[in-house]
């Protein structure tokens, strides 16, 4: 081997500066930027193009909004202070009605209520011994001096408070209804508040339910095909022939009235979309070479469906379960429009079937506010299924 002279090494040096940096070679080079984005994975690639569809983001803002008041909808909108100090002791009566909005279980929710924090309940109590039977506004009216320190919510009404001094109030800032009340003198501002959680509950629970069911049958029918994929994708037809607003009228009708029985029956009704868009992803799937290295390797079968072949077909299945919250959503406020929903929750579709029948006194308020709230969250859920959908297809990039 040639020992490197001092030549050589001069020589070295020079090439070295002769060559041009990597920022220059990006300039210089046009591909260099695609070059890059194909070294990014698939997810890096779709929330890139999905930055760039400003009503795709709206539409994701407007839903964090939506979901944002539901969680804290208990702390929005009560008659309870979210925290005050009450002859001496601190207190937190809101977090009684935030427990009850989302634990659903009568004896966990009883539990959580009746924790004890040394001598006194804290901080799910709903009933103080000290407060006599009063309520929190009337003790803060009567014995102001008992009250350190107080944090009240945003509207301070519940949605299930009945005020028969207040019946059918128009908006007015005096009386402290924002959007006036209902024909029982319920808060309309409360009950839309209160109302996020009903339709973010629906849209999440039955479209949950709606894709566990589309994405097992899809997987099963997609990959063993057969006998097996004709059967089902027969049942889909004919769920399908029926029109899925009657046909979810039609078992409703079966049941008594409540939000759980709705979202059950959406979420078996709605399926069908899914295991379609599955079932074809699967089939394209299945011809894939590493399926088919995978086969040769003895992998199971399930481990091949649930492992291998369902997370490279999901992609399109966001686009269809964004379109189908809408969709749950709509489909639980019209039928809380027709009496088919639970008469004691606040849902947007039961604030506009009580004030129908008042729109001939002027009481537009009923109507119109609920009639927004819906609108905009149907527009929500829209714009971000067709901001996904254009960022996950290959053919709008730039």
């Amino acid at each position: 081997m040639r020992k490197k002279t001092r030549f050589d090494a001069a020589a070295e040096t020079a090439a070295i500066e002769l060559l041009p940096s990597a920022s220059e070679q990006s300039k210089s080079d046009p591909n260099s930027s695609n070059q890059s984005t194909s070294n990014q994975n698939y997810a890096s690639i779709v929330r890139t193009q999905f930055r760039k569809n400003k009503q795709g983001m709206l539409g994701l803002w407007l839903i964090i909004a939506i979901v944002g008041v539901a969680i804290f909808a208990p702390l929005i909108a009560n008659d309870r202070p979210i925290v005050c100090t009450y002859k001496g002791e601190m207190r937190f009566p809101a977090f009684a009605t935030y427990v009850d909005n989302w634990v659903p279980w009568q004896g966990l929710r009883f539990k959580l209520r009746s924790f004890e924090f040394g001598e006194r309940e804290f901080p799910f109590s709903e009933f103080y011994a000290d407060l006599e039977g009063q309520t929190w506004k009337e003790a803060r009216a009567q014995e102001p001096d008992e009250f350190g320190f107080a944090l009240w919510p945003l509207v301070e009404w519940n949605p299930k408070q009945f005020d028969p001094t207040a019946i059918k109030l128009r908006p007015s800032l005096e009386t402290g209804h924002l959007i006036g009340t209902d024909d029982q003198g319920r808060d309309v501002l409360a009950r839309l508040i209160h109302g996020c959680v009903v339709a973010v509950t629906v849209g999440v629970v039955a479209m949950g339910i709606a894709t566990v069911i589309g994405l097992f049958l899809g997987v099963v029918a997609g990959y063993f095909r057969g006998w097996l994929d004709l059967v089902l994708s027969r049942i889909v037809e004919i769920v399908m022939c029926f029109p899925a607003f009657f046909l979810i009228i039609a078992v409703i009708g079966f049941f008594p009235p409540s939000i759980v029985n709705i979202m059950i029956v959406i979420g078996f009704i709605r399926w069908t979309g899914i295991f379609r868009l599955v079932r074809g992803e699967v089939l394209k799937s299945g011809a894939q070479e590493y399926v088919t290295a995978a086969e040769a390797l003895g992998i199971s079968r399930t481990s091949i469906m649930f492992k291998h072949i369902l997370p490279n077909s999901v992609g399109p299945i966001f686009v269809s379960v964004a379109f189908g919250v809408a969709g749950a959503v709509l489909t639980e406020s019209a039928l809380a429009f027709l009496g088919f929903g639970d008469p004691n929750a606040p849902s947007w579709g039961e604030i506009i079937s009580q004030g129908r029948q008042y729109v001939a006194e002027g009481l537009t308020h009923l109507v119109i506010a609920p009639g927004i709230v819906i609108f905009i969250a149907l527009t929500a859920f829209n714009l971000f299924g067709q901001g996904l959908r254009d960022a996950m297809d290959p053919r709008l990039r730039r």
